[in-house]
């Protein structure tokens, strides 16, 4: 771990995009990685689809890292309350909620969709039926972390803070887009009834 920091360091230091981009394509993958070796897909079984991941490095490492990269330090440096850490951290994750998360969570669909070779149509048909049941779980989880992001981690590090939070979602994002439309839902119905349940279980025991 020692070695990698310093190694990080010292590559930010000279080029700071490109270790940005190297590091978070390779998050992105080992997210695809899990997906794959957790998914109960049996197309999936005794077999690995390289491509997908490969979509997903990409992704990460050429559309996403340099992005985001930016994205942070114009949020970091247009978004500041001296003498507010707290409400300045609020501040800096409501925009980004509110501005980047819709565009980013948009852009993977695309993404995936251009590298698939989908048509326009098949894209489209993709982000009416996906893209908001995803900002619905991206709400339950990025909020707290982006302010934690934003009120603790340093500048320089808060892509690699968000890159390996994000290995759990990016292995929900690969799932949710490499499976068809009607397996999405209906996984996603079957574990929102076992919430469901779960929560009624909890609330007769109250």
């Amino acid at each position: 771990m020692t070695t990698f920091y310093k190694w990080y360091n010292a590559r930010l230091a000279t080029a700071p995009i490109l270790t940005h981009c190297i590091t978070t394509g390779f998050l992105f993958g080992a997210g695809d990685v899990v997906a794959q070796t957790l998914s109960p897909d049996p197309a999936l079984k005794g077999r690995y689809d390289y491509i997908r991941t490969a979509r997903m490095c990409f992704h990460g490492g050429v559309i996403f890292a340099p992005v985001v990269s930016q994205w942070y330090k114009l949020i970091s440096t247009r978004i500041v309350i001296p003498g507010r850490p707290m409400l300045e951290a609020l501040a800096r994750m409501a925009v980004d909620q509110t501005v980047w998360a819709p565009v980013g969570i948009a852009s993977f669909y695309v993404s995936m969709g251009v590298l698939q070779l989908h048509s326009w149509e098949q894209i489209q048909q993709e982000l009416r039926t996906k893209w908001w049941r995803t900002m619905v779980g991206n709400y339950a989880v990025w909020p707290a972390v982006q302010f934690v992001n934003f009120r603790i981690i340093p500048l320089d590090y808060r892509l690699m803070f968000v890159n390996i939070v994000s290995i759990g979602w990016n292995a929900f994002l690969s799932w949710f887009s490499a499976t068809s439309i009607d397996q999405s839902m209906e996984t996603l119905e079957k574990a929102e009834h076992k919430l469901e349940e779960l929560e009624a279980k909890v609330e007769k025991r109250v």
